[in-house]
């Protein structure tokens, strides 16, 4: 007869034997895009794959709405509001000078996939071992597409005068600094208030998003016109890390797991998805009536010429925190890119 007594005791040998259940350990991560934003899904494919990679012992979950402003995700992961996420590292470029160096200008060929795989393996080699992003665990990066110059009013710009009429949103960091070059009238913001701005007249051009990113942050009602450059200006990079106490807190098993499906693997599928995301946007803008010519000869000298003061100075302030040629790293990474991008 078994009683109560008996049951009990055979339940504690058979939780004895089993030992320990496996720890399970959830991981938030911030995603501050819209959640209509082609990066969702691929950051929750990622997140599957670390769940099955580690026998569903560390999940990813994802606030539904950003934890704090753009500018202020590191900080925000940092002080473990959140225990992930990614950021424009032109928020972060003076700082972190080593995250500015694929968003130097004229190296995007178009290859979104070539760009963000570009960015984290030259970060990878050269700024990893000396860049300290102090308080989190630098994990992979990404870009998104190409940027374009357009005009919010049914006149285009096809000249520098057309340009220098205008009252012109700028991306902060390349772009916002070439253009102040340009002595251009420039308002220099987060992309999440680009829709705001352009449907208040606030501005009639812009310069900094991608194709994709006009239609999903609400910007594509007022665009009537852009010009196309190849190579661009610039386009977006973007840093991916975790609070460096979170990421302590995991096994090394577990650290390797996340650290394979990080890296160069994830900047590729981000950087894919941007492609498609972008071609996808392309053909609604035109469907909406949106014209695309290409930049005017002279307007893109007067850019090229205004950015060379860019980048020589992301040069010097790069070699006087970690004695590295900026200039040459530049080159290297322009070739690096077009070989990529060449044999896709």
């Amino acid at each position: 007869m078994i009683t109560r007594k008996s049951l009990f005791a055979s339940l504690l040998a058979a939780s004895a034997l089993a030992g320990p259940a496996a720890s399970q350990t959830e991981l938030t991560f911030n995603i501050f895009f819209p959640q209509t934003h082609f990066a969702w899904p691929v950051f929750q494919a990622w997140a599957q794959d670390i769940s099955a990679a580690t026998n569903g012992q560390v999940s990813i979950a994802f606030p539904p709405q950003s934890v704090a402003p753009p500018p202020g995700i590191v900080d925000a992961v940092r002080n473990g509001v959140a225990d992930g996420g990614f950021i424009f590292n032109g928020f972060i470029g003076q700082q972190y000078p080593g995250t500015m160096l694929t968003q130097m200008p004229f190296i995007d060929l178009g290859n979104s996939e070539a760009m963000s795989v570009a960015f984290w393996e030259t970060y990878q080699e050269h700024f990893l071992g000396v860049e300290d992003v102090r308080g989190v665990k630098m994990l992979s990066g990404f870009h998104l597409g190409p940027t374009y110059l357009c005009s919010t009013t049914d006149a285009p710009i096809t000249t520098i005068a057309d340009l220098q009429a205008r009252r012109v949103w700028a991306l902060p960091g390349t772009i916002a600094d070439t253009l102040a070059a340009m002595d251009l009238a420039i308002t220099a913001s987060p992309a999440v208030q680009l829709q705001e701005l352009t449907s208040r007249n606030t501005v009639d051009a812009h310069l900094g998003v991608t194709m994709e990113t006009i239609v999903a942050f609400g910007a594509a009602p007022y665009t009537k016109s852009c010009v196309e450059m190849a190579p661009a200006l610039q386009s977006a990079s973007f840093s991916i890390f975790f609070n460096q106490r979170s990421w302590d807190r995991l096994s090394d098993e577990h650290r390797d797991a996340i650290t394979q499906l990080s890296g160069s693997a994830l900047a590729a599928r981000l950087g894919a998805a941007t492609d498609v995301a972008d071609d996808e946007a392309r053909t609604q803008l035109e469907a909406m009536g949106v014209s695309f010519a290409p930049i005017d000869a002279n307007l893109l000298a007067e850019m090229q010429a205004a950015s060379s003061s860019v980048a020589l100075s992301w040069s010097e302030a790069l070699n006087a925190a970690y004695d590295l040629d900026g200039m040459e790293l530049i080159a290297k990474t322009r070739d690096r890119v077009a070989q990529v991008s060449a044999n896709e």
